[in-house]
């Protein structure tokens, strides 16, 4: 299921390591939410040589009138396949959409550099 946009970032970036199979994100709502978040969906995984994007959305919201006082981050667990090795960690929000120019996506979603 495609959901609507999120963007992530690492929760302690110190603990990724070219070793790391599991990688600890905080998933953040990009709409205005009334300060939540809410439901994360399933994160999508592209393994390419020189790097590993994460795709995560989040449930759609109800219909309604959201103030954007920023949205909660919630803690979600990825699970890599393969060690992340000498990869770059981007977030697929930050490629191409609407994060794309976000504060969220400076250095062009690039969460993590080997």
């Amino acid at each position: 299921m495609v959901g609507e946009v999120a963007t992530w970032e690492l929760l302690d970036s110190s603990e990724v390591t070219l070793n790391s199979t599991s990688l600890q994100l905080g998933v953040t709502r990009l709409d205005c939410a009334g300060g939540v978040t809410g439901t994360v969906l399933e994160p999508m995984v592209q393994v390419e040589q020189e790097r590993i994007v994460i795709r995560v959305d989040v449930e759609p919201l109800s219909p309604g009138a959201y103030n954007c006082q920023g949205n909660n981050a919630v803690p979600v667990t990825v699970q890599l396949n393969q060690p992340v090795g000498d990869r770059e960690l981007v977030d697929a929000a930050c490629l191409e959409g609407r994060a794309v120019d976000t504060a969220a996506c400076i250095d062009n979603g690039v969460r993590w550099r080997p």
